[in-house]
């Protein structure tokens, strides 16, 4: 994610929670977020072979049913010629309401998938770590043969059992004989 995207999102948001529609924006944004991402939408805003009057149109038809804030959001980055900064707009924007909000987005790995019972535990033990509601996210990692790895945020802890091994062989790989 750019800072300029931030500077974008976080401009936005502030127009969005003066006119009471932060979640509508939010909404709006994560539903266009995967058509941001297609190679040929990003390809089409930002190829000097595509026409001003061609992606006045494409983001007029990205606009089209969202709310006005988005749709003008959408044209002034296009004005300034800062189109780029288009696909990374939707994920700093969710980063800033979940922030507001005191979420935390996380993700715990595990080497098989975990049952409903074990995640609302992972999800108590991420809370009483973080102090704020956790979105954990599972990811199915087989080489961890075993235990859990979990990031909040930018913080990782490791219990597997492959971070064990690996623990113990450098403890035997410095000890003296």
């Amino acid at each position: 994610m750019t800072l300029l995207a931030k500077r974008y999102a976080s401009a936005l948001h502030l127009a969005a929670k003066a006119a009471g529609a932060v979640a509508q924006v939010e909404s709006d944004l994560t539903a266009l977020e995967a058509t941001l991402q297609d190679r040929t939408v990003r390809a089409m805003l930002s190829s000097p072979d595509v026409g001003t009057d061609a992606r006045d149109r494409i983001v007029q038809k990205l606009g089209n049913g969202r709310h006005a804030l988005v749709q003008n959001v959408l044209q002034l980055a296009l004005r300034r010629r800062r189109q780029e900064v288009l696909p990374d707009l939707p994920s700093a924007f969710t980063a800033i309401c979940r922030a507001e909000r005191g979420e935390i987005e996380g993700v715990v790995e595990t080497p098989r998938p975990l049952g409903e019972d074990d995640l609302a535990r992972l999800q108590q033990m991420a809370k009483a770590l973080s102090g704020k509601t956790v979105l954990l996210r599972v990811s199915v990692r087989p080489e961890l043969i075993g235990g859990v790895r979990l990031v909040l945020g930018n913080v990782s802890y490791d219990g597997s059992v492959q971070s064990s091994l690996q623990q113990l062989e450098q403890k035997l790989l410095q000890a003296s004989v």
